[in-house]
Parts: structure tokens; C-alpha cells; sequence
């Protein structure tokens, strides 16, 4: 009832309002597809997500600042991002399937290790990198509204076309299957010839750099 009397109330604050929590929405689950698709699907308990969100985000930015081109600086920070969560699948957490507690405690350390190796190199300076020229400024003529960020609303944009993806990848792909059999039953699908190693180290590697191409 609230919602309907503030539609009709003011309906132009209301709906800048409803695309604000969208966007920031979208925001979000950028960066949590990564950590759903290792934790929900792998079974992989990652507390250093966030640091990989970091990582990635410094090595966009500073990418970015030296060439000028954001499409390369989103790339840099998803495969900087992803090789690092690659590295952290690869070394540590094999070793520790299906031991929940241990793969707690070692990457809340790695995000401690990562965080502070970040502020180090890149001091606690703020940064923070400029949209591309297609993106600033509002998007006018937008009925009732007149005019929004077209950078907000690209974020939306992006994070429909992930869900998207990543339900198509899942559901739609002989490696999205290939994923769902491994964590239902890991030794079945290695009898069945498939490399379930490379199999979850490529997944690790795509839901590490998710967060990145956030930032």
C-alpha cells in the first residue's frame, strides 16, 4: 500500500528511487555471482573474495589511467583477478576439499596477506576511474523521469547480461554440465574421462574475475 501511495504521490522520485536500488542492485550481484558460482556450485569456501574485487578494481584503474582505454582496463582487472583465484584453487584450496572450517580460516588470512600487500604497493591513496566518454552525463527524453545516469543504467544492463550468461553457461553448455556433475558426483565424471581439475579450476578462475570487471 506504501509503495502504491508513493507511486502516485510523487512518481517521478519513486521510480529514480526503484532504478537506483536496481543498479546498485546489479552492483552487487556482480560481484556476488562470482563468490555464488565457487560456493554454491564447488562447494569452495572463499572468504578472499573481496580481495580479488580489490585486485581487480587497482589493476583497472592504474590500466586505464596508463592507456586511456576502459575495455582494456576491464580486462586486465577480470584476468589479473582470475589468475589469482586460478593460483589460490591450484595451490591451496585442492588440498582442502570438503574441509569447510580449514578453507575458512586460510583465506580469511589470504584476504588479510592480499589486502595489506595492496595497500602497500598501491598506498591508501583514493582512486577512482572515469567512466568512458559514451557513459557520462545522463540519458535524456526518458518518459516521467526526463533524464538518468547512463552509467548507472549500463551497470544494470551488465548485470542482466551476466545472469543471462552464467544461466546459459549452467544450463545450455556441455561445460555447464559438466560443473553440476562434478560437484554431484566428482568420481563419477572423472571415471567418465572428464578432467575435473581443469574442470574446477576454469570455474574458480571465471567466478574470481566476476568481481573485478565490478570494480
Amino acid at each position: 500500500m506504501f509503495s502504491l501511495w508513493a507511486l502516485f504521490d510523487n512518481t517521478r522520485l519513486f521510480l529514480v528511487t526503484l532504478l537506483n536500488g536496481l543498479t546498485l542492485g546489479s552492483l552487487y550481484f556482480i560481484v556476488a555471482a562470482g563468490f555464488t558460482l565457487v560456493f554454491g556450485l564447488m562447494r569452495n569456501v572463499n572468504l578472499a573474495h573481496g580481495s580479488l574485487y580489490l585486485l581487480g578494481g587497482y589493476i583497472g584503474f592504474f590500466v586505464a589511467e596508463r592507456t586511456g582505454w576502459w575495455i582494456l582496463a576491464v580486462a586486465a582487472g577480470f584476468l589479473v583477478a582470475a589468475l589469482a583465484g586460478l593460483l589460490m584453487q591450484l595451490l591451496i584450496l585442492r588440498h582442502m576439499q570438503n574441509q569447510d572450517l580449514r578453507q575458512t580460516m586460510v583465506t580469511i588470512g589470504l584476504s588479510i596477506v592480499i589486502a595489506d600487500v595492496l595497500l602497500w604497493i598501491f598506498t591508501g591513496q583514493v582512486h577512482q576511474m572515469e567512466a568512458p566518454a559514451l557513459l557520462q552525463g545522463p540519458i535524456r527524453g526518458i518518459p516521467i523521469i526526463n533524464a538518468y545516469s547512463a552509467y548507472r543504467l549500463s551497470l544494470l544492463g551488465m548485470g542482466i547480461a551476466i545472469g543471462v550468461g552464467l544461466w546459459l553457461l549452467l544450463n545450455r553448455t556441455r561445460v555447464g554440465m559438466m560443473i553440476r556433475a562434478g560437484v554431484d558426483d566428482r568420481a563419477m565424471l572423472s571415471a567418465a574421462g572428464v578432467n575435473v581439475n581443469l574442470v574446477f579450476a576454469i570455474t574458480f578462475a571465471l567466478g574470481a574475475g566476476l568481481p573485478a570487471s565490478a570494480a
